[in-house]
């Protein structure tokens, strides 16, 4: 149950992802051959992610009882959401070079950061929480924002020392919790307060981002973009400390 359960998941997020793609290329004009190429990537980035959840379903448990979810549920189906938005966000932002989709991105990456709002609020209020959303959960902000970052760096959107702090972040981040876990032998994926506040920056930041491409660039954008560096460094030296921490005190947990 629970595998069919997973591949009905996946394979409606991929109609759903692509049916909307479909539109804003009909609506913008992408040409057929754009949209081809989108549909290819798609499918072949959720065949990885379908591949993925298959071979550790074992991981569908609930974490305060211990018992196995018989179905994906709606806490992880919106975390899945925003995973799989990822090659549709990174064509969107491809296409801005070329035409004015920029509402529609704008729109887009608010939808898919705002998930990251929903799902832990709504695992925690239906007591839905399982270890494979933890995991998805972590994993989908850091690759949805390291991916979306790189994106408006390749094409010149956000400055190179900008790109290279969130992605040291993220990098710092994830061998931190391999590392704690190599140390406890748990897998129990951790984040810190100052860890949430610069997630929530860079989504704020790469949504305005967004939306500068065709409301033009406000004077006040650079402070902000300092603003947001200062906050990422600021949360990587939390980072440290909070592995410092795990590694001297393996029974330190930090706070949620």
């Amino acid at each position: 149950m629970l595998l069919s359960s997973i591949i009905i998941t996946v394979v409606t997020l991929f109609l759903g992802e692509s049916a909307a793609f479909f539109m804003l290329s009909r609506l913008y004009d992408f040409g057929a051959g754009f949209f081809l190429v989108f549909l290819a990537a798609q499918a072949g980035f959720d065949l990885v992610v379908l591949l993925f959840l298959a071979a550790n379903r074992g991981l569908f448990y609930n974490i305060h009882s211990g018992e196995a979810e018989p179905r994906v549920n709606l806490s992880n189906k919106i975390t899945l959401f925003r995973i799989t938005m990822l090659p549709f966000l990174i064509f969107l932002i491809y296409a801005c070079g070329n035409y004015d989709a920029g509402p529609a991105l704008v729109i887009s990456i608010a939808l898919t950061f705002l998930s990251d709002f929903f799902d832990g609020r709504l695992a925690r209020a239906k007591n839905l929480e399982t270890c494979m959303g933890k995991i998805l959960d972590s994993a989908g902000d850091y690759l949805v924002l390291g991916a979306t970052a790189a994106a408006f760096c390749f094409f010149r959107r956000i400055k190179t020392w900008l790109f290279l702090l969130i992605i040291g972040r993220l990098f710092i981040h994830s061998l931190g919790m391999l590392i704690l876990c190599f140390v406890r032998k748990k897998l129990s994926p951790q984040t810190t307060l100052p860890g949430k506040v610069s997630v929530a920056a860079i989504m704020v930041f790469l949504v305005l981002e967004s939306a500068v491409m065709f409301l033009g660039r406000p004077w006040w954008m650079g402070y902000v973009e300092i603003a947001v560096g200062v906050v990422i460094f600021l949360s990587i030296i939390d980072k440290f400390v909070y592995l410092a921490r795990g590694l001297l005190h393996p029974e330190f947990r930090g706070s949620e």
